[in-house]
């Protein structure tokens, strides 16, 4: 497909429209079910297995973000998108089904299935119809679609769990059909255009399930130090020691300049943030004692840094490079961190706590999206699969291993420190994202689309 700025294919704002649609649904599925999830686990007398009812769903999730990217790059972004699309439906009927927690177990794994596919399949969709500046100011909209759901989510899920949580699936299943009847007409068109990889990426398919199964491990260690959950932990990290180099692409595997330092500090950073999203919860409400409404507020506002930070990062009044913007969102997600671990140190007042997670949020704002154009701008078109399946399947690994660290850090802290084992895991937190401004500054220069020229 040929890149230059005249090649406008017809019907791309519709495709859009899909694509948008079909990330609400999936993200409103995967914040609002955080709602849900207590409840369904009580009505199927299954509560021991609440954590697999995520874990699930993640496997499936860095499965098919895997294998979609070979897929996209060797016959195109078609299939893995329909299949993505038929496999989260198939996940949403099974789950409003579930007749006890093994169905509904299944059922969260082929939605993860299902996820992985058309997240994978629309970044690469996005590479490929729209190019230079439009790139920035679509991947903002994203952010935009995907945050949405966490203002919407949560009360949505509620006030549908009050009639039958089985709701929480059915309900996106017609927006997920329009989602499809918008999307793949003009997916036809993008799958016309698509010249095949002529010299594929082979990949260990053993190494795959080792990467995509290791995460749940690696979380199960910060549940405890019982000698099952520490097991777990070492199994699951040893397990992307041997198998991660043997599915990341070769411009990946060694972390170098351009695009492995790229992958490298979001999923540092990155991961850094949603580790610490997992925990501020917790610190607001057992350290200052705020109800769990309270603290939902608390983080919504916070929210509002992401959205800004996106909107930002395609202006064209921001004249510095698409690196340096990496860069910057890694320190504001920096500075974020050591307001929280001054909040959590200092008792300050709760307007602190807020001021940090909104400028860790604004750096998230700037950094995601950028990663994301930065990752399209170094790849070929035969190559736009694999490499953003590698930077989603770094961020999904890096929250993983991150939020496991931290969970541990908290679980060995705990009886000596009490209420401040939350500074312990948020100055662990601090430190992988430090490392992700250095890692950032690697990348080398990557020119800035969305910049004015002149002035």
């Amino acid at each position: 497909m040929s890149h230059t700025g005249q090649d406008v294919m017809p019907g791309r704002w519709r495709l859009l429209a899909g694509l948008f649609l079909a990330i609400f649904g999936v993200a409103f599925e995967m914040i609002g079910m955080a709602t849900a999830m207590p409840t369904i686990m009580d009505d199927l007398d299954a509560r021991a297995l609440y954590a697999w009812a995520f874990s699930s769903l993640v496997i499936g999730q860095l499965l098919a973000t895997i294998i979609a990217g070979r897929v996209a790059d060797r016959v195109g972004p078609l299939p893995p998108m329909l299949t993505g699309f038929l496999l989260f439906i198939a996940g949403l009927v099974l789950g409003s089904l579930a007749p006890n927690a093994t169905i509904l177990l299944l059922a969260r794994a082929v939605q993860g299935l299902g996820a992985g596919g058309l997240s994978l399949s629309m970044f690469v969709t996005i590479a490929l119809v729209f190019h230079g500046r439009e790139r920035a100011t679509v991947l903002g909209m994203l952010s935009f679609v995907w945050l949405l759901p966490a203002f919407l989510g949560p009360p949505l899920a509620a006030w549908l769990t009050t009639y039958t949580w089985r709701l929480v699936f059915s309900s996106m299943i017609p927006l997920l059909l329009l989602a499809g009847l918008l999307t793949l007409p003009s997916m036809r068109r993008v799958q016309a255009r698509f010249v095949p990889d002529d010299d594929p990426d082979v990949v260990a398919w053993w190494a795959v399930a080792v990467v995509s199964v290791a995460p749940a491990g690696i979380q199960s260690a910060g549940q405890g130090w019982g000698w099952l959950s520490v097991a777990a932990g070492v199994l699951g990290v040893v397990g992307l020691v041997v198998a991660l180099p043997r599915v990341l692409p070769p411009a990946v595997r060694h972390l170098g300049r351009g695009l492995g330092a790229v992958v490298a500090s979001r999923a540092l950073a990155a991961g850094s943030f949603f580790a610490a999203e997992a925990f501020v919860l917790l610190v607001l409400q057992d350290v200052r004692g705020l109800t769990p409404f309270q603290a939902g507020i608390a983080l919504t506002i916070g929210s509002v840094g992401w959205t800004t930070g996106a909107w930002v990062q395609a202006r064209p009044w921001l004249r510095i490079r698409r690196d340096e913007i990496i860069t910057l969102g890694a320190l504001l997600i920096n500075l974020g961190l050591v307001g929280l671990v001054a909040f959590v140190a200092g008792e300050l007042g709760l307007v602190v706590g807020v001021m940090a997670w909104i400028a860790a949020g604004l750096g998230m704002g700037l950094m995601m999206p950028s990663a994301a154009v930065a990752t399209m701008d170094l790849s070929r078109p035969q190559e736009q699969g694999r490499h953003n399946a590698a930077l989603q399947l770094a961020e999904g690994l890096g929250n993983a291993l991150l939020t496991g660290v931290a969970g541990a850090t908290y679980a060995a802290t705990i009886a000596a420190w009490q209420s401040r084992s939350y500074l312990a895991l948020f100055l662990v937190l601090w430190s992988a994202v430090t490392l992700a401004v250095f890692v950032s500054r690697r990348i080398g220069p990557i020119e800035n689309s969305s910049a004015a020229k002149g002035a």
